[in-house]
């Protein structure tokens, strides 16, 4: 994942060498572990390339095995804004100073997350979160069935006054950003 704004340029993979305590790790300048995962945890590392124009530096973000980097995370200014399933980790990238890290109370995995005007969605396999700028849930929505891609269907889209989305049964669902189902 790639995103750019006016102050950088930052590009999220996952390093599917990372071991947590491992000398064989490859260098990040910063490796942040909120979790406190060990060695035989299952976990997987976000590299974070973060180019600031006048300086480089790399972050590694220790998280849930369920992370996954597309969609993943927000650029609004410094501040970048990360999901890895469960957890938000907001970094500042001007000092590569976390500014807070939130666990989520949801179920199933989550797969990404995305600003709107009145806080941030969060698509989950199992349920829809709507949170406020501060983390706080404001509503929850399941369905009848996981929400999952399926053939050439997009399980999840966000349009401009609502949320579409399809569960695994082929099930339609269209809720507002206020969390109540239109159809």
């Amino acid at each position: 994942m790639v995103l750019q704004n006016e102050i950088c340029r930052i590009e999220i993979n996952i390093d599917e060498t990372y071991t947590v305590d491992s000398a064989d790790n490859r260098h990040y300048d910063i490796t942040l572990n909120p979790r406190d995962y060990r060695h035989n945890d299952f976990s997987k590392t976000l590299a974070i390339q973060i180019d600031l124009y006048s300086r480089k530096y790399q972050i590694a973000l220790i998280g849930s095995y369920y992370s996954y980097e597309s969609d993943c995370a927000i650029l609004k200014d410094d501040i970048l804004t990360i999901l890895q399933d469960d957890m938000i980790t907001q970094i500042n990238i001007i000092n590569a100073s976390v500014i807070r890290n939130v666990l989520l109370d949801c179920l199933g995995c989550n797969f990404a997350i995305y600003q709107i005007k009145k806080g941030y969605i969060v698509y989950g396999e199992i349920e829809i979160t709507m949170l406020n700028f501060d983390f706080e849930k404001q509503w929850s929505f399941f369905g009848r069935d996981i929400f999952v891609s399926i053939s050439n269907r997009e399980a999840f889209t966000i349009n401009e006054n609502s949320i579409s989305l399809f569960d695994i049964e082929n099930n339609y669902y269209e809720i507002d950003f206020d969390g109540k189902q239109i159809v």
